[in-house]
């Protein structure tokens, strides 16, 4: 079943043996909140500036028809576990709902255990209090916000530019936009020096509400006429995009391209009102729209570059993967 797995979800270049350098790859998985499928130039969206994703998805295996649950939590439990959200403990996103079971083993710390120095740089959800906290879980090196997003309870008069974050479990004022700060972080891990391959979550709370962004990364898209919710979401993609490119810049500068694995997904559909490719649906709704999402997976040593799969795969698919 796992090889099944690995075959039909990465597409591996050769299943039958890996060499020495490739057996325990760096691993980097990126994961948005809510954005959508139409949130990229390369599915179509010709009112969106997203190049560092766009060359990204060009240059990986392209998972067509990726899904996840139509709300985040659930999806980041699955992801984390590899089990359906239920068996976690979660329930929804909110009112107590969304407290994953403190024995519930994650994907952190199964690599952990094989070896890897492991990091997440931004939104967990899965619970704010011990034994359910991301440094309960496998994590050595956390930055995160507290709940589902800045700005809720319990860091009510957090913003996206000064925001209230955790560090190894101790609260820091952030200087700087979150997004800035979740992929800086994430990039000086990856750079720390150290013998052991490494195991990178980068999930940044864009394009989330509040709609928090620099009026310079704004006021492009309100300039071509959209409205200004809108060229708000698309001001904070460009922001993740242009994070992105900063990220793949570091792996190249520090001569890890061949030996680091690169996932990209998102964790649901977009919130309705803007372009989603023609698909049914947005987020909070089982409709294609709010559920499927792109997912590229790159490892130039092992994976075919530019190849396209149209077969059904999901969240939970991704931890026996990796594994």
């Amino acid at each position: 079943m796992g090889s099944l797995r690995i075959i039909s979800l990465f597409g591996l270049a050769s299943s039958l043996a890996f060499s020495a350098t490739s057996d325990k790859p760096n691993i980097i998985l990126v994961m948005t909140d809510d954005q959508g499928y139409g949130d990229l130039g390369v599915h179509g969206n010709d009112q969106i500036e997203t190049p560092n994703l766009d060359r990204f998805a060009n240059d990986s295996q392209r998972m067509e028809r990726f899904y996840v649950n139509p709300l985040c939590t659930p999806t980041r439990a699955s992801l984390m576990t590899g089990r359906y959200y239920l068996r976690t403990g979660i329930l929804h996103t909110s009112r107590g709902a969304a407290k994953m079971h403190g024995d519930e083993v994650t994907i952190a710390e199964l690599l952990k255990n094989s070896g890897y120095r492991t990091g997440l740089f931004g939104k967990w959800h899965l619970g704010d209090n011990y034994p359910m906290r991301p440094q309960d879980q496998g994590f050595e090196e956390t930055l995160i916000h507290k709940s589902g997003g800045i700005g809720q309870a319990p860091d009510t008069d957090a913003n996206y530019f000064n925001p209230i974050l955790w560090r190894n479990g101790n609260v820091v004022k952030g200087d700087g936009y979150c997004t800035d700060l979740f992929f800086g972080a994430a990039i000086q891990f990856l750079r720390s020096d150290s013998e052991k391959p490494f195991f990178v979550y980068i999930a940044p709370n864009v394009p989330h509400t509040p709609l928090d962004i620099a009026r310079a990364y704004s006021q492009p898209f309100l300039d071509w006429g959209l409205d200004p919710r809108t060229a708000a979401i698309y001001g904070m993609l460009k922001n993740l995009d242009d994070n992105f490119g900063a990220l793949l810049q570091a792996i190249d500068e520090e001569g890890l391209v061949e030996e680091t694995l690169i996932i990209f997904m998102t964790d649901n559909g977009p919130t309705r009102g803007r372009y989603n490719a023609g698909l049914r649906g947005a987020k909070g709704s089982v409709y294609e729209g709010g559920i499927r999402v792109p997912f590229y997976v790159r490892w130039p040593s092992q994976i075919e570059a530019g190849r396209s799969i149209d077969k059904i795969a999901a969240h939970f698919d991704v931890l026996p993967s990796l594994l």
